[in-house]
Parts: structure tokens; C-alpha cells; sequence
């Protein structure tokens, strides 16, 4: 449910628990009163300078000391919000930051929704709905690029981008009334010649824009790699090494894994999802049998899958039928154990029978790796990394990362397109007007300017509270 307009809202702006600080943030047009209200100083902090910084004490209403605080005082417009705001930094852990909210609270404030403070500086027109899902990108960022990117974006970039494409549009529509509005002898169709070219410069731009998707969204959301094989080819230890740590565990039995493992970590910026499955073979028991279904699925719907084999025992009819199960496109080789020996070369690992997307088998060098050693990891995190980008090369500076920024962007060169077709075509130039105010609110759904209000909702019930 929405806040009331004109609300003073307030939320703890830092997690819970033991720690040196904590915040708690009020922003609207009575936040100073409030504040006043329950601030004890050397003068009242709506007197004071904005952004300034003031030592005093929260108290209750009956005038009992509820924390020592450092109170910042902020006036509107040049705020986070463009409101009034105040933040009290308290001592950290559980009880002072909420003892503070609550009497806030009871000093008239209402408590934020999730994200609302950053609505607040959207709607007041401080950011762009670009920029304002860049904050919880940035809050969010599991890897140093992912918070570039989010950086980014939260410093206008990507807006920038789209005020560009916003106005080749606008150049376009500017052309098709004109044509509306003189007669066919007066335009000798010029300004339709002049619409065709500026949809397609328009047009471009944006798939420009879009090249930079696959690279982005896999940074901001990570990837899934299942690691797969028959029984005791070392899966559980490629997993350990590739954490550098122990997490999955390893003995000289077959069928040790029986249950599917999780775990984090970073590959060239990229954060992954490492898998462990359990190995594909015939099932001797109920729990083996479930272990080996999870696998498969979990091979399924992984976004890359890495099939580890035996390098120090020849490849055999195992490896064949695992290998049969899974797409070369989205599969790495890592030819494991590497330091007892080399059983067969390369040639024998392009002939199992990994599928391209038509069903045909294609070579697939592997790595030759050690867990124990840590022989050749660092080429196997390459290969795992190039699967996950889809083998393209890493764009040095990535605008779009968000799949909602994605879907927008597409429709908006869909109409362009339908636009670039009617003018070839010679149709009523309203019909083809029509198909260019679709593209700039297709547009506009991306900044804000013409997002749904659900969709607003949507978006800003992910962040945190106090953000």
C-alpha cells in the first residue's frame, strides 16, 4: 500500500545486528520537526545549515535518553529524495536503531515501504527510473563489474544513451508530420525520404544498445554450471578447488554424492553458481536413483554445463552417455586427474558425442586439469567464463544489463522496423506516425516516463527497506 502523500517516512537504513553504526533515515516535509522533536541538542536542527552534522540525544516523550546520536541535517531540493531528511547515526546492533524508529514513529513519522525513499527521489525528478534500479543493482553487486555497471548506470550513462534515441525518435516523428501536414506537392515526398533515414540511424542506435545485453544481464545475474560425469571422475573435487575450499565431500567411493550441492563464487567478474551432482550411472539404491534424477535436472537448467572425465583411464561408454545428454554449445570438457597420467589425447574427447543445436556432434577440446595440483584451473575458469557470454568478446563498457530494459529495447526496434517498412511502402504517413509513438513509449518505459504504475510497484518492492 502506498505511503500518503506528504508523509514523513522513516526506516533503519543498515542491517541489523552488532556493528559500530547504524542509521536510521526520516525524509519528507515534516522531517525536521520530527526530528526536532525528539533531538536533544545545542540548538533545534531546523535552524541548522543543511547538510550539517549535530551531536545530541534521541529521547522518548517522556524525555528518557534513548541513544547518543550524530543527527545530519539535509534541506530540500538537494537530497537523496528532494525532501527534508535527517539521519540519526546511532551505535550499532539491534535494540538503539529501533528504539530510535519507534519514536519516530511515534512523533508522526510513517514507516517506509521497500525502496520508497528511492521512489521518492524518482518521482521528484532527481533520477530516472534507469538510475533508480541501478541503486539496487549497486547494492546488490556480487562481483567488481556487476558494481561497475550498476555504477554506471547510477551516474547516468545509460540515460544518456536513451535521451540520445529519445531524440533521433522524436527527429523521426517531427518528419512524419510534416509530411502530414503539407500537401503531396508541397513535400515531393522529401520528409519522407528524410523519416526513412532518421528511423533507421534511430534504429541502429538501439540495436547497438542491445548488442551489450547478453554480456550485461549475465554479470548482473550470474550463471548456473552444473558439474557433471559418471561416478568418481573427481566432480566433487573440481568443485573444492574451483571454491579453494571444502564444500563437497570427496572419498575414493563411487556414489559418494547423492544430493545436488550449491555454492558461490566469481569468474572474471561473472558470478556463478557451481553445482555438484551426483554421478550418472545405473542406480543401486532409492537414494542414489534420486541423486542421479536431480542431476539431470539440474544439467537441464543450468545456463552452462562442465563434464568432467577421467584424464588417467580411457574414456568408455559412462562418459559416452552422459556426454550424449548434454549441448556442446553450453558445455566445457575438463579432462581431470591430469597428474596420474594421460590416458588418451584430444582427439578421443571430440569423439564423444556432445550436440550442437542440430543434433550434430562438433569437437570440443579439453581442459586438462588437476584438483589436486591445481594444474590448469585457471584455463578451465577462462572456459567457463567464455560459455557463460556465449563465446563473444567483452564489451569494455556495458549499458544494459536489466532483462525489463531488454524487452523495451526490443519493441522498440520492432516499431521502428514496422515504421521503415510502411515508409517503403508508401502508406498513409498517420499509420506510419502511429508505429513511431509506440517505439518512443516503448521507450519510455525504460526511464519511466511512460511506465504503468503496477510496473513502478513491481520494481521498487525488490529493494531493501531504508533505501
Amino acid at each position: 500500500m502506498r505511503t500518503a502523500p506528504g508523509s514523513t517516512i522513516v526506516a533503519i537504513s543498515t542491517p541489523l545486528g552488532p556493528g559500530a553504526l547504524a542509521v536510521v533515515r526520516l525524509s519528507g516535509d515534516h522531517a525536521l520537526e520530527i526530528a526536532d522533536t525528539i533531538f536533544q541538542g545545542k540548538a533545534e536542527l531546523g535552524s541548522r545549515p543543511t547538510h550539517t552534522v549535530h551531536h545530541g540525544r534521541v529521547v522518548d516523550r517522556d524525555g528518557r535518553d534513548v541513544d547518543e546520536v550524530l543527527a545530519t541535517v539535509m534541506h530540500a531540493p538537494h537530497t537523496y529524495t528532494t525532501e527534508d531528511m535527517v539521519e540519526f547515526g546511532c551505535h550499532g546492533g539491534t535494540m538503539p536503531a529501533r528504539r530510535v524508529l519507534e519514536v519516530c514513529l511515534r512523533a508522526g513519522a510513517v514507516a517506509a515501504r521497500r525502496g520508497e525513499f528511492t521512489e521518492r527521489a524518482f518521482l521528484g525528478g532527481r533520477i530516472d527510473l534507469v538510475q533508480a534500479e541501478a541503486v539496487a543493482d549497486v547494492v546488490g553487486a556480487r562481483t567488481r563489474r556487476g558494481l561497475e555497471i550498476a555504477l554506471g548506470q547510477l551516474e547516468g550513462r545509460l540515460s544518456g544513451e536513451l535521451d540520445a534515441l529519445r531524440s533521433e525518435i522524436l527527429d523521426v516523428r517531427a518528419e512524419i508530420e510534416a509530411e502530414i501536414d503539407l500537401s503531396a506537392d508541397e513535400s515531393e515526398g522529401a520528409s519522407r525520404q528524410r523519416a526513412t533515414e532518421l528511423a533507421g540511424t534511430a534504429r541502429e542506435h538501439a540495436e547497438r544498445l542491445l548488442t551489450s545485453c547478453e554480456f550485461g544481464v549475465v554479470v548482473r545475474e550470474g550463471v548456473s554450471v552444473a558439474i557433471v560425469g559418471k561416478p568418481n571422475v573427481g566432480k566433487s573435487s573440481i568443485m573444492n578447488a574451483l571454491l579453494m575450499r571444502d564444500r563437497s565431500i570427496v572419498t575414493a567411493s563411487p556414489g559418494t554424492t547423492r544430493d545436488v550441492i550449491e555454492e558461490f563464487l566469481h569468474v572474471e567478474g561473472v558470478p556463478v553458481r557451481l553445482i555438484d551432482t551426483a554421478g550418472w550411472r545405473e542406480a543401486t539404491g532409492e537414494a542414489e536413483r534420486a541423486g542421479v534424477e536431480r542431476a539431470r535436472a539440474a544439467a537441464t537448467g543450468a545456463t552452462v554445463t562442465l563434464l568432467v572425465v577421467d584424464a588417467s583411464t580411457p574414456l568408455d561408454e559412462g562418459d559416452a552417455a552422459v556426454a550424449a545428454m548434454l549441448p556442446l554449445r553450453t558445455t566445457v570438457v575438463a579432462a581431470n586427474k591430469i597428474d596420474l597420467g594421460k590416458a588418451f589425447d584430444a582427439k578421443r574427447v571430440a569423439a564423444l558425442p556432445l550436440r550442437e543445436e542440430d543434433g550434430r556432434p562438433t569437437a570440443q577440446s579439453p581442459a586438462w586439469v588437476s584438483a589436486t595440483t591445481g594444474m590448469g584451473l585457471d584455463d578451465l575458469r577462462a572456459r567457463i567464463a567464455e560459455a557463460a557470454l556465449g563465446g563473444g568478446e567483452t564489451p569494455d563498457d556495458v549499458l544494459v544489463s536489466n532483462t525489463r530494459h531488454i524487452e523495451a529495447l526490443r519493441r522498440v526496434i520492432e516499431r521502428l522496423e514496422a515504421s521503415d517498412r510502411l515508409l517503403q511502402e508508401g502508406v498513409d504517413p498517420t499509420l506510419v506516425a502511429v508505429e513511431v509513438a509506440e517505439s518512443q513509449e516503448a521507450l519510455g518505459e525504460i526511464t519511466g516516463a511512460t511506465t504503468a504504475e503496477d510496473i513502478l510497484e513491481r520494481i521498487f518492492e525488490r529493494f531493501c527497506v531504508g533505501k
